[in-house]
């Protein structure tokens, strides 16, 4: 897919959902997908990603549709995917081995990961390093996360220009035992996550 262009946003307040949708306000959304499937499962909901910059910060807007809004987490760093619903930010520099595993659920407990490169295992990083708010309406769930430089690359400045990997993944999961039901922004030919030639290219304004 070409590169997404990642804009600078206006100001806003994190904490008032308005505010927010209000400056993501004709930025498009990227939908996640289940591109492994010849056709979708015929549980899946579709759910939409809105990136943009404010400062030196990523901030992400998703929107999903959801029937059955849970999870069962209680703390931070928790093996969310297994525990109910949660999506998930994958984001790595371009041109280094490293990136970030960062999940936020319906809770708004977040799960946040350092892995060194593909396939070595992740180790946790203390929470807090990203912010996030969630708000939960009949039938779909919001999340806001603002990202700092920092957290993705180890510097504190975005540079116009900058590039970024990128993949924005969830589970919908659901209380009766069907198994979740997994989707990605990024074209993935298996149903894995952890696959960084595949993700798509964000180019910071």
């Amino acid at each position: 897919m070409p590169p997404l262009r990642c804009q600078i946003l206006p100001s806003f307040d994190p904490e008032n959902r308005d505010s927010l949708l209000a400056a993501f306000a004709g930025i498009s959304p990227i939908e996640m997908g289940q591109a492994w499937l010849a056709a979708p499962e015929p549980d899946f909901l579709a759910a939409e990603v809105r990136v943009g910059r404010r400062g030196n910060s990523l901030i992400v807007s998703a929107t999903m549709p959801d029937l059955d809004i849970f999870t069962k987490t209680t703390d931070a760093n928790q093996r969310t995917w297994e525990l109910g619903d949660v999506f998930e930010m994958f984001l790595k520099p371009e041109g280094d081995d490293f990136y970030r595993e960062l999940h936020i659920t319906p809770a708004n407990t977040r799960t946040q990961l350092a892995i060194a490169a593909e396939g070595a295992t992740g180790e946790f990083l203390p929470d807090g390093i990203f912010a996030s708010h969630v708000w939960i309406e009949s039938g779909h769930w919001q999340v806001f996360a603002a990202i700092p430089s920092e957290v993705v690359t180890g510097r504190e400045e975005i540079s116009p220009g900058e590039k970024w990997r990128f993949s924005f993944c969830r589970y919908d999961a659901f209380q009766d035992g069907r198994k979740p039901i997994l989707s990605s922004t990024s074209p993935h030919p298996v149903p894995k996550f952890h696959r960084p030639a595949e993700w798509g290219v964000m180019v910071f304004d």
